[in-house]
């Protein structure tokens, strides 16, 4: 390569070095000298090397300027430290991080002559030349600091630092400053551009992995995904997810744990301790002490993030130690607390999924039960010379307890029963559905109370203890008017005479099912031209207002009273319609079921 090839700055040096062999040095050349280092410096720092090669070969073109023994560049770290990014001869046991007092404008520093003999101590330096300000880069601070310090140790042969090595170092700093600084800055861009990268690259994960949770129903496949992604994600070998159960937390799905017997259950003490903290992800030694930090400590656990979809932590994701044993990060722990909200959506979707088929299938029961219950009371009444039977049950339930009946006998003579089964819903509509099934064998087959007595033994045979029936059942003989009946503990039915008198029919015993041996007696009445007799469930004479009063016999005996010259069946919609008229807007709160009888 020819002369006139070479860079401008290597011509330059060749004609110096020709001039110090000549033996010709001055004040001029050694001015020379240092512009040529700093032009030198300037290509160097204004290089496409990355940032610690030049800051290197810097410090390199200063210290050969100055024939320094030793050398370093400090770039402004966390609050007032400097990290040491360049050095040459350095002893190995120097510090890599110190701090520096705050300078005083643009200063150099000298050995046993400033604020800064900790720092010149410390790495065993002459000087400390600040480089640029941090207020230049940070808007609003006025003087933060220098960005970047050079600092030389003591220079060959002893000699010092006069005014023009620190005029040099000054010019040092000059050209240094703004390569320096747009390195700090690149370097920042640098760390958002990567943190977004990471961001986008997260996001595209969340986004995929939302598609798979919200497409499947399956509580271990959720489970499944959520720990294998976490595992993939962070390069962990063990994951565990801990959720809430009815006596407390418990671990409901765990990767890579080598533990023996089941997991243990946390009581919810233990689990208060625990999640009341743990608003965002940490690390597991900063979780309370307690059995859950002791467990997750033993199965090297060193994250633990939050689950729950509102401010509520219901439950937490435990993450093992990084095969590579770097830490998470910020931007870790958030990936990992937004998979685990997804996670805690997509569980509790498959809970509401599940409680809706549920829901869909006692529907679906529920009906198959009302159409059967409904099937057993009396699509048609038999014709009783001389009389006419009205009856209607009104559910307020999907399947109810009442019941009613009649049943033609032997000789043209007719049964009549309205029964109550204590309690509501399916059981009480079991015991309702035994209980028809046992009056329509038993009817008619022997006297009242041996009747009565024989039910009494099947309920309690075959029922709980406290299970039981109420039961009116009368025999009617058209012919003679005459209607004898047994009441089991049921509400005394009404007999309301044309002149306005009105019985009660009460003779008989307890209800059915609950005693062992039960003696029934039998009373008997003759039903005159205009009698009206009503059978009612409690459902109509404990019928609640609004302001919780009863509805009462009077008033079930007034409702008859004003319709007792209408035909039965319209006699009987009236009594209904005034009871549900009692009720209000809330409506019955109990089944209403009434049979009429009235005599012609």
């Amino acid at each position: 390569m020819t002369v006139a090839h070479q860079p401008v700055v290597f011509q330059y040096q060749r004609a110096l070095d020709d001039f110090r062999r000549a033996g010709e040095a001055s004040p001029l050349l050694k001015r020379m000298s240092e512009l040529i280092s700093l032009l030198d410096l300037t290509t160097t720092l204004n290089s496409t090397l990355s940032r610690d090669e030049i800051l290197d070969a810097a410090l390199l073109t200063v210290m050969g300027e100055l024939q320094a023994t030793r050398g370093c560049f400090l770039v402004r770290g966390p609050a007032e430290a400097y990290d040491v990014v360049a050095s040459r001869g350095l002893g190995p046991d120097a510090p890599r991080r110190i701090e520096v007092p705050r300078f005083a404008g643009d200063a150099i520093a000298i050995r046993g002559a400033g604020a800064q003999e900790g720092a010149l101590d410390a790495l065993d330096l002459d000087v400390l030349c600040p480089v640029g300000r941090l207020g230049r880069l940070t808007p609003g601070t006025s003087d933060a600091g220098p960005v970047a310090l050079l600092g030389l140790g003591p220079r060959a042969g002893g000699r010092a630092y006069g005014a023009e090595e620190r005029g040099f170092l000054m010019s040092v700093a000059a050209c240094a400053a703004a390569p320096i600084e747009n390195g700090l800055v690149h370097e920042k861009l640098q760390r958002v551009n990567q943190r977004l990268s990471v961001k986008v690259f997260q996001l595209h994960g969340l986004f995929d992995i939302s598609r798979e949770l919200t497409a499947s129903f399956d509580e271990e496949s959720i489970t499944n995904l959520v720990t294998s992604t976490l595992m993939g994600h962070f390069m962990v070998s063990r994951c565990a997810l801990y959720l809430p159960v009815a006596g407390g937390l418990a671990c409901v799905h765990e990767r890579g744990l080598r533990t023996s017997g089941e997991p243990p259950v946390f009581s919810p003490a233990e689990a208060t301790a625990v999640l009341g903290v743990l608003r965002k992800p940490m690390p597991v030694s900063s979780l309370p002490a307690g059995l859950i930090r002791d467990r997750l400590s033993a199965t090297r656990m060193a994250l633990a993030v939050p689950l729950g979809l509102g401010s509520q932590t219901e439950g937490l994701l435990a993450i093992g130690d990084r095969l590579s044993g770097a830490p998470f990060t910020e931007e870790d722990g958030e990936f990992a607390q937004t998979l685990g909200r997804q996670a805690t959506a997509a569980l509790e979707t498959v809970r509401l999924h599940r409680i809706s088929l549920e829901k869909q299938r006692r529907d679906r029961e529920m009906q198959i039960a009302r159409d059967i219950q409904r099937s057993l009371f009396p699509s048609a009444w038999p014709a009783i010379a001389g009389f006419e039977v009205a009856a209607e049950n009104r559910s307020y339930f999907e399947v109810g307890g009442d019941h009613y009946d009649v049943i033609p006998l032997e000789g043209g003579r007719v049964a009549l029963a309205v029964a109550d089964v204590s309690g509501k819903g399916t059981p009480a509509s079991i015991l309702m559905a035994s209980v028809h099934a046992s009056l329509r064998a038993l009817a008619g087959t022997s006297t009242l109370p041996v009747l009565m007595a024989r039910l009494n033994r099947f309920l309690y045979d075959n029922t709980e203890a406290n299970r039981y029936v109420t039961l009116f059942y009368g025999e009617l003989d058209p012919a003679r008017r005459r209607f004898e009946y047994v009441n089991a503990g049921h509400v005394p039915p009404f007999r309301v005479g044309a002149a306005g008198r009105v019985d009660r029919l009460e003779s008989g015993g307890p209800v059915l099912g609950l005693l062992d041996e039960v003696a029934f007696e039998c009373g008997d009445v003759v039903l005159a031209a205009g009698d009206v007799l009503a059978m009612v469930t409690d459902g109509a004479t404990e019928a609640l207002s609004p302001d919780d009063e009863e509805f009462g016999d009077e008033r079930v005996v007034a409702a008859l009273a004003t319709s007792h010259r209408a035909p039965a069946a319209r006699a009987l919609s009236h009594l209904l319609t005034t009871v549900e008229a009692w009720t209000g807007a809330a409506g019955c709160t109990d089944d209403l079921t009434a049979l009429l009888l009235k005599a012609l």
